[in-house]
């Protein structure tokens, strides 16, 4: 019999003991870092917010699946907003390496007209023709023109 009430008694004290931590207070403050963290004991080095502890449940069910469904879609979004940022900038960088060539041949056609004065273009049939003086300074013009336009 004395078993028995001990029982009920132990598991009075231990319940007890689990509402008191319920019920404890939390400190609330932002380190140097800017993060907001929270404690059950308050910083000594700094201010911080005591925030209370509300009784009992706050949220029927119903409205507890609402949050964790807002939170999910809002992670969902939060993720697919992150993909597209991966893509927009793996095409940036397909830009820039594009570009990069781009500049490099633009460079390259550029010493070839510079330093060929005598050159030769493609008729289309097999053939070269030599070109004049004006043919090769408007295309060395031009060529810097690509160079400013592709290599900002």
């Amino acid at each position: 019999m004395f078993i028995h009430y001990l029982k009920y008694c132990c598991s009075f004290i231990v319940i007890l003991s689990f509402q008191s931590a319920a019920y404890a207070d939390v400190y609330k403050w932002i380190d140097e870092n800017g993060q907001t963290n929270f404690s059950q004991q308050a910083p000594i080095d700094r201010e911080s917010d005591v925030i209370k502890m509300r009784s009992g449940s706050v949220m029927t069910p119903a409205q507890s699946q609402q949050a964790v469904d807002q939170i999910i879609e809002q992670q969902t979004a939060d993720a697919k907003a992150e993909d597209e940022n991966a893509i927009e900038r793996q095409k940036q960088v397909e830009s820039k390496k594009v570009k990069s060539k781009n500049c490099d041949i633009a460079k390259s056609n550029l010493a070839n007209y510079q330093n060929n004065p005598n050159g030769l273009k493609p008729t289309g049939d097999g053939e070269y023709i030599r070109i004049d003086e004006v043919e090769r300074q408007n295309k060395i013009k031009q060529l810097k023109q690509d160079i400013q336009q592709h290599c900002e």
